[in-house]
């Protein structure tokens, strides 16, 4: 009887680990939808679909960092510094190219060169320095976002032109949301289907043997972290185009979002194990169905902060839980 009861027992602290929080979310949802009856409507599901783009591209990057086990803090502020960049560029570009297709072409190009620079640098730190990634991205973070208000000082940047790309539609479907799943179709088949992918795999499960067997690990962590910086690059832009502008707080904490939305699709803390089909895609769409819930609430700013809190720690909490169970 004890050892059945154990194994009903940790059947269910499985199943809770694994669905738990999808549970939760899911109760909101049904609750929202009783409360706002213009929360369950296709207008507001393409709201949530565009709005969760940004988000997901860089999610992207970041579950490859996550499955090497490693982290990367400095996400919401290499979106801010992009969106400086490109900001500087617009204000110089001549009126003749700013109306031709080719300044989306400078203007993501700038951004991933940007991205990927500060990537590399996270990378060099913790692979060459051996200093822990939550430091070394932390440090070129607070770099990026010093530089970008150096660079910005007050000032206010109209990217409203950026917002051709992430506020249209093709066939009432969002181009964001669009670019969005193109990226994680591609990125997904890369991490699963290549020999890249499993060496991501192999050495967030273990470093030491993924370089016994032949791994280059120090150069595809560096790779891993240049993919985390541009994927951010890119997601800022397309936030930014969202709302037409780069302000001096922009991007600011979106890398707690951004990790949190990874944990919940499935990505590990502790390395090993991640997906992006379908988890980066249902970690970044549940919060965002939460957070555009609040909206429609009128919630303060304050809950808004209040319930980021609540889902990072509910998120790192089940990962805890599901690590542990693994252990065992």
């Amino acid at each position: 009887m004890n050892s059945m009861a154990k194994g009903q027992t940790g059947k269910a602290a499985g199943f809770l680990s694994r669905y738990g929080l999808y549970l939760v979310i899911a109760i909101m949802v049904v609750a929202l939808c009783f409360v706002n009856k213009n929360f369950a409507t296709y207008s507001n599901f393409m709201l949530i679909l565009q709005q969760m783009a940004p988000f997901g591209v860089a999610t992207i990057g970041m579950i490859f960092v996550l499955i090497t086990a490693g982290i990367d803090i400095s996400a919401g502020r290499v979106m801010f510094i992009s969106g400086v960049v490109v900001g500087e560029i617009l204000l110089k570009l001549p009126a003749s190219v700013l109306e031709s297709p080719f300044v989306f072409v400078i203007c993501f190009g700038a951004a991933i060169l940007v991205g990927g620079a500060f990537g590399m640098m996270n990378g060099l730190l913790i692979t060459k320095l051996k200093i822990y990634p939550f430091m070394a991205t932390l440090l070129m973070g607070y770099i990026a976002r010093g530089l970008g208000l150096t660079i910005a000082g007050n000032t206010k940047y109209d990217v409203s032109i950026l917002g051709t790309i992430s506020n249209s539609r093709i066939f009432g479907v969002p181009v964001a949301f669009l670019i969005f799943v193109v990226l994680a179709v591609l990125m997904n088949y890369v991490l699963r289907c290549t020999t890249f992918g499993k060496h991501t795999m192999a050495i967030g499960n273990n470093k030491a043997a993924a370089a016994q067997i032949g791994i280059r690990v120090d150069r595809h962590m560096i790779i891993i972290y240049m993919m985390c910086g541009v994927f951010s690059a890119i997601g800022g832009l397309l936030s930014a185009g969202q709302i037409s502008e780069v302000f001096t707080t922009f991007g600011e904490n979106n890398e707690f979002q951004i990790i949190s939305s990874a944990v919940i699709g499935g990505a590990s803390m502790f390395g090993g194990k991640g997906s992006i089909l379908p988890g980066a895609v249902v970690g970044v769409l549940l919060i965002q169905v939460v957070l555009n819930g609040l909206g429609m609430l009128n919630a303060s700013v304050y809950i808004y902060n209040v319930v980021r809190g609540v889902i990072i720690f509910l998120a790192v909490a089940i990962d805890c839980i599901g690590f542990e169970g693994e252990l065992r």
